[in-house]
């Protein structure tokens, strides 16, 4: 599906090519003539194709010509332009209601082909641009993703590797769970007793360091009937006792 053409790059053209110092001007009959002179000019040329699809809210006076340009472009669609008059009988181009420019020469109609080909040459340059870079962008980001996924399957690699070594040579039960962004290992410390480690990705080399030490001083604390809980804390604890305040002023 090709591009429209956005309002921006329209007001540009009528600002650049329709130029002049006093409009085209024309009354009563005089409009119909020259709206079927520019017509019939219009079939004869290259790049112009007369539309008459539109229904003419005011066909008694044919006084508006509605026509596409065909300027070759492989990203944008063509454009559809109407030339009518303004409640000045004033001779005008519009795309849209409200987006339009006084005509102030006949040949300044005639030679939009030439300019909207002009036009699309840099916008087609412009959008090959944009796409190439919005590719290789998004090239780089999979790359990124694939290289993190590599780094977060070795991560856990080791941490499986190294649980798998710390429970051999202490003779757990246990058993792990993959997530997003940690792996939990679960250790049976009794019958119906467990214990559940997180190890986040983005700290396993410390994490796993001490791994072994810490999962033997919490066996030895429940050997001992020492029972450690961890809970977040919450809005109704009682006060903190604190001697952090007594210990900075000392």
């Amino acid at each position: 599906m090709k591009n429209s053409l956005q309002t921006s790059t329209v007001k540009k053209i009528f600002r650049e090519h329709f130029k002049g110092e006093v409009p085209i001007v024309k009354y009563d009959t005089e409009k119909k003539m020259l709206i079927s002179e520019i017509e019939q000019k219009l079939r004869t040329m290259t790049g112009f194709v007369i539309s008459d699809r539109y229904y003419r809210y005011r066909s008694e006076l044919n006084e508006s010509c509605y026509f596409q340009v065909h300027s070759p472009s492989e990203h944008y669609e063509y454009p559809e332009f109407t030339v009518t008059f303004n409640e000045q009988n004033e001779l005008i181009i519009k795309k849209w209601s409200g987006l339009n420019s006084k005509v102030y020469e006949l040949e300044q109609i005639y030679t939009l082909f030439d300019k909207m080909t002009s036009e699309f040459k840099r916008l087609d340059a412009n959008y090959l641009k944009n796409r190439s870079k919005s590719e290789s962008e998004q090239v780089k980001r999979e790359n990124e993703q694939i290289k993190r996924k590599k780094i977060k399957d070795l991560k856990h690699k080791a941490i499986i590797a190294k649980i798998h070594e710390i429970a051999k040579e202490d003779q757990l039960e246990f058993y792990i769970r993959k997530y997003i962004t940690k792996v939990k290992l679960v250790i049976r410390l009794a019958e119906s007793e467990k214990m559940e480690i997180d190890i986040p990705y983005s700290k396993f080399q410390e994490i796993m360091q001490n791994l072994r030490t810490m999962i033997q001083t919490i066996r030895e604390f429940h050997k001992s009937g020492i029972t450690l809980k961890m809970r977040r804390t919450g809005y109704r604890d009682p006060e903190w006792i604190s001697y952090k305040d007594e210990q900075d002023s000392s």
